[in-house]
């Protein structure tokens, strides 16, 4: 006979699945025709976009949909919490930054489906977070290395510190501090994203256990990877339109940072999954 509570997680663990199931297919659609052909953004935008942005919120898509896959494949509930966190803060943020200026909304069918879809993704991550199980055992695994639990905080703090510039004074912002040129909103929805980043990564930085946080590193790598290439492939624009190489070197440098920390925790992990610890010294817990 099953146990009640076995029966609770196992009702909550099967919509969950299906869940990261739907958001795998949309958002790998999405961000795959959206960064393959780029002028397909503004009819689905809610505001005027151009192919450099589109391709680097497609990114976002792939990310996202990255995240969803190694999901799929982790059978704890505890380890996906922190991509239900950033899927519910990154797509919320998105949206609501959006209808902060209503004047530059763009009426469309486009547009409602972007709304919806965005919202989906937000409530959907956010409902699944607040329905969670209470924990009655300690997380399996080692736990997080310390060094990367500050890489954590300075992540946080770097991209919420852009994140108010680009929500409360987008113009300043996007002449002294964008390498390339976008319009307010845009602007804005730069800065929702960094804020639902920034959210996510100071969340992950409270946690204790490495099993709770390294599903985030994959959709780090994979978002800083489709944000580069976007910027190689556009950088004729790039270097035309960028305040200059006081603001392309930083942002370049902080983005390949950003991505370089999380692959270097997915190449060597705090401890093998499979045997033996595989950390450096320095990133090696201190013990009680």
């Amino acid at each position: 006979m099953t146990a009640p509570g076995g029966t609770v997680r196992a009702w909550i663990a099967s919509p969950l699945r299906w869940h990261f199931l739907a958001v795998a297919a949309v958002s790998l659609s999405l961000g795959v025709a959206l960064f393959a052909v780029p002028g397909l953004g503004p009819s689905l935008w809610p505001y005027r976009i151009k192919d450099l942005a589109v391709r680097f919120f497609a990114s976002v898509f792939l990310a996202l949909a990255v995240a969803s896959v190694v999901a799929l494949r982790v059978p704890e509930r505890r380890a996906r919490e922190v991509l239900l966190v950033m899927g519910a803060s990154v797509f919320g943020f998105i949206a609501l930054a959006a209808v902060a200026d209503p004047a530059a909304l763009v009426a469309s069918s486009g547009a409602v489906l972007w709304f919806a879809l965005l919202t989906a993704f937000a409530l959907g991550s956010l409902l699944f977070l607040l329905r969670r199980p209470a924990a009655t055992e300690p997380d399996a695994g080692p736990p997080m290395p310390r060094f990367l639990r500050y890489h954590f905080l300075l992540h946080t703090g770097v991209v919420l510190l852009f994140s108010l510039q680009f929500l409360l004074i987008p113009r300043f912002a996007a002449e002294n501090g964008w390498p390339w040129r976008v319009s307010d909103p845009v602007m804005r929805g730069i800065g929702g994203l960094f804020t639902g980043v920034a959210i996510g990564m100071a969340w992950a930085s409270r946690q204790r256990s490495w099993n709770r946080v390294r599903l985030l590193l994959p959709v780090n790598v994979t978002f800083v990877a489709g944000a580069l290439l976007a910027v190689g492939l556009h950088w004729a624009q790039v270097t035309a339109e960028s305040p200059g190489l006081h603001v392309t070197i930083p942002w370049l440098l902080l983005y390949v940072y950003t991505g370089a920390y999380p692959a270097y925790y997915l190449l060597q992990p705090p401890a093998s999954e499979g045997g033996g610890p595989r950390a450096g010294k320095r990133d090696r817990p201190r013990s009680a």
